[in-house]
């Protein structure tokens, strides 16, 4: 199925879906804090993975990116996308420090960011998969920091995609004033879009 052929029904039905799994993934990371973070409406849409570096503020755009597969009932990657100053402000909401304490990333704020977006992740494949009555598990998550150009034609290789288009969840976090945004992007395999919609009876 190709997704520029979507109905404006099946996205709304797509759309919705991306706001039950933003919310489970704001309560997985309000667990991991131990505190209430609140979730503002994530923007939904279908962009070309040509696109993708400039809707997230360009090729050379320094970001921190966590990626995996989607393994079980339909396929694809889920990308974790947060500019670098969002990822440093994670790391810092992360362990109750104030904002702008961490400047850089070394191997102990890598592995911590690793974690957080792959329980977001976790969380969001984790509702989806309930909605829809499917199997669903993110595979081992990998993480990069680079200009993101170059991160998206990694990933495109590593995880052996055919889609050309992929579906945008912009999701804006917030704690006790402390805000982070983020991307989430599923590229889906072909057929899987397919199985998708036919499990939310927009077939």
């Amino acid at each position: 199925m190709d997704p520029s052929t979507l109905s404006e029904m099946q996205l709304d039905a797509l759309s919705e879906l991306s706001n039950i799994g933003a919310g489970h993934a704001a309560t997985a990371l309000s667990q991991m804090l131990d505190k209430a973070v609140s979730l503002s409406a994530p923007r939904f849409d279908l962009v070309s993975i040509t696109d993708v570096p400039l809707v997230v503020g360009g090729p050379e755009r320094l970001v921190g990116v966590v990626y995996c597969q989607l393994l079980g009932d339909i396929g694809g990657a889920l990308v974790f996308i947060a500019e670098r100053e969002a990822l440093l402000a994670l790391v810092d909401m992360l362990r109750s420090r104030t904002p702008g304490t961490t400047k850089s990333l070394h191997a102990d704020e890598e592995a911590l960011a690793t974690h957080a977006a792959s329980v977001l992740i976790s969380a969001y494949v984790a509702a989806i998969a309930r909605m829809t009555n499917m199997s669903l598990i993110p595979g081992p998550p990998a993480f990069a920091f680079d200009m993101l150009g170059a991160i998206m034609q990694a990933v495109t290789l590593q995880v052996g995609m055919a889609a050309e288009t992929t579906l945008l969840m912009d999701t804006r976090f917030q704690e006790e004033g402390k805000t982070i945004d983020a991307s989430l992007f599923y590229l889906p395999e072909p057929e899987s879009l397919e199985v998708l919609l036919g499990r939310l009876g927009m077939v």
